[in-house]
């Protein structure tokens, strides 16, 4: 065989292989050279167009949710103000009147301040606040507010939600109550004793400062001596600093203000305190 045919040979099977190549599926090429991350790629980008406008929509129902419970908070504590001062200034009044809306309303707009959330959030700002359905008759007040509140964003149109808050107090009926001629006592928090009077000595503290390295040889008025407070006298020396004690406790402290000797007072009527017994130094009557 001749050169000649050798070569005609060869070019006949390249271009056998040449056009083996080019008829192969696309299928094929596709499966092995395109990258199989475009596909997730896109995926990612719907799964985030869905999810996204979601929770932007979660995160402003929330946001508006506490705004909501900023101005009802508000709007409670101004009524609850509003109420006090009007019940002394109802004290004397029988009957309703158009002069009490005016007073309660003006009570309510004192009490809430002019940078308000009340004054940012509801329609028509604080003024918007509606007493009408409210009642002053007999020996109670019953306040009523009425307000709307804009849904500041346009997720669900122009929504407008409507709130009513209501509040009811007593009339202060100052010396015309006969209760008050009940007896009168004074406990403490955590005595279980009762007083008669208010400056009983057991209850009235007088806290006198001493020397530390004195505080052996005192005794209070019963004769007792005086032991370190557990609270304020914890693995302190009472020698080279100055200590505090009361005329009747029988211990020392360290701090003026110490809890142990702070004590809060409460004047009680006397059929209230069944469970204490009278104080042996002023509770005899």
């Amino acid at each position: 065989m001749g050169n000649k045919e050798v070569l005609k040979m060869r070019i006949q099977e390249g271009a056998s292989t040449i056009k083996r190549k080019i008829s192969l599926p696309v299928s094929h090429y596709t499966q092995k050279e395109a990258p199989f991350c475009i596909r997730m790629q896109a995926s990612y980008m719907v799964e985030a167009a869905v999810v996204i406008p979601f929770f932007i929509g979660f995160m402003a129902v929330l946001l508006l949710f506490f705004q909501l419970l900023a101005v009802q908070q508000e709007v409670g504590n101004a009524m609850l103000s509003a109420g006090r001062e009007l019940s002394v200034l109802e004290c004397c009044t029988e009957k309703e009147t158009p002069g009490e809306y005016l007073a309660a309303k003006a009570l309510l707009m004192k009490n809430l301040n002019r940078d308000s959330v009340a004054e940012r959030f509801v329609k028509g700002g604080k003024t918007g606040i509606s007493i009408k359905h409210s009642d002053f008759s007999g020996d109670y007040i019953c306040l009523q507010a009425d307000y709307q509140i804009q849904v500041p964003f346009g997720l669900f149109g122009k929504l407008k939600l409507h709130f009513t808050q209501r509040l009811k107090c007593r009339k202060w009926i100052g010396e015309k109550n006969e209760e008050l001629n009940e007896v009168i006592v004074y406990v403490t928090t955590n005595g279980s004793v009762y007083h008669r009077k208010r400056e009983c000595s057991y209850i009235k503290l007088s806290v006198t400062g001493t020397k530390g390295s004195e505080i052996a040889k005192l005794r209070n008025f019963n004769g007792e001596k005086y032991y370190s407070c557990s609270k304020c006298m914890k693995n302190k020396n009472p020698d080279g600093m100055e200590v505090y004690i009361t005329t009747y406790g029988n211990r020392f402290h360290s701090k003026k203000n110490c809890s142990e000797i702070k004590r809060t007072v409460f004047a009680v009527r006397l059929s209230e305190v069944i469970q204490k017994t009278p104080c042996s130094k002023c509770g005899k009557g």
